[in-house]
């Protein structure tokens, strides 16, 4: 039994999604595969390359994610999700053009506790969004995809995976929290995204074979590549690479886990026609 079994809506022009819904998941790496252009540009072009690729990529999740949100009624989890994801995205796309319209003509909005306070913003507003969708598939009704034991062990696997990624920097955090808040509220972001990891996969594990599948796979995807992303910047001074070849693999990492969650605003929306 998939979760085609549990909409009574499905049709056959929505199983004609399936084929342009799984193409989607090319995207991020297409993406990322762009960005790695960057590695071969002067260091100045490859900043504002990768910065006006950040903007490009956060500007249309958030644009996404708010249409996907329209699709539901306020009140409802999903609505709440979506809403502020999009929001979220919004707050990174706004925050990244400052600091692309700061490289192109040296001025602009540079006051740092402005910044900072966006950053803040989006870490919570996704953090929010990633839990409402947790908890819009817990309360669905679906059948659990293995035994509650089991999906204890992986839960828990993913929280000891948030602290040793995370742990380090929340502990700066904390002990640095009158100067810098950003670095504590950012790594609790962090923490939680990646903390989620597999309550977000478990959705996609229930509904294999259907269309919703894609939108939870994406969505623990993106996570998975946030992950992959701080790991990279902890370790990166450690690899002997080139400062710009460092730099292109972690604005690789940063684009592919943003599409991941444009793609998972696509893939929902494509999965309701």
């Amino acid at each position: 039994m998939t979760a085609d079994d549990f909409d009574t809506t499905i049709n056959v022009r929505t199983r004609k999604q399936r084929p342009l819904i799984r193409r989607l998941l090319l995207v991020p790496f297409v993406s990322g595969a762009i960005v790695a252009c960057g590695m071969l540009m002067p260091d100045a072009t490859a900043s504002l390359f990768y910065r006006g690729a950040l903007v490009t990529a956060a500007l249309i999740t958030a644009v996404s994610a708010l249409m996907t949100s329209a699709g539901f009624e306020k009140g409802q989890k999903l609505f709440a999700a979506w809403s502020a994801l999009g929001i979220g995205y919004a707050l990174a796309a706004i925050r990244h053009s400052m600091h692309l319209w700061t490289l192109l003509l040296g001025g602009g909005i540079t006051n740092r506790a402005v910044l900072d306070t966006m950053l803040v913003l989006q870490n919570v507003l996704v953090a929010l969004a990633l839990w409402w969708f947790v908890r819009a598939w817990q309360t669905s009704g679906l059948a659990a995809p293995m035994p509650r034991r089991v999906q204890l062990t992986w839960i828990f696997l993913g929280i000891a995976v948030a602290i040793v990624v995370g742990g380090y920097p929340l502990i700066e955090g904390f002990q640095t929290a009158g100067t810098d808040t950003v670095l504590l509220v950012s790594t609790a972001g962090d923490m939680i995204g990646i903390a989620l990891i597999v309550p977000l996969a478990m959705p996609a594990l229930a509904m294999r074979g259907g269309l919703l599948m894609h939108t939870w796979l994406a969505l623990a995807a993106s996570e998975v590549f946030w992950l992959l992303y701080d790991v990279w910047v902890g370790t990166k001074g450690m690899t002997g690479l080139a400062p710009s070849t460092a730099t292109g693999v972690e604005n690789i990492l940063r684009i592919i886990a943003v599409m991941f969650a444009f793609v998972a605003t696509v893939a929902h929306r494509r999965s309701r026609l």
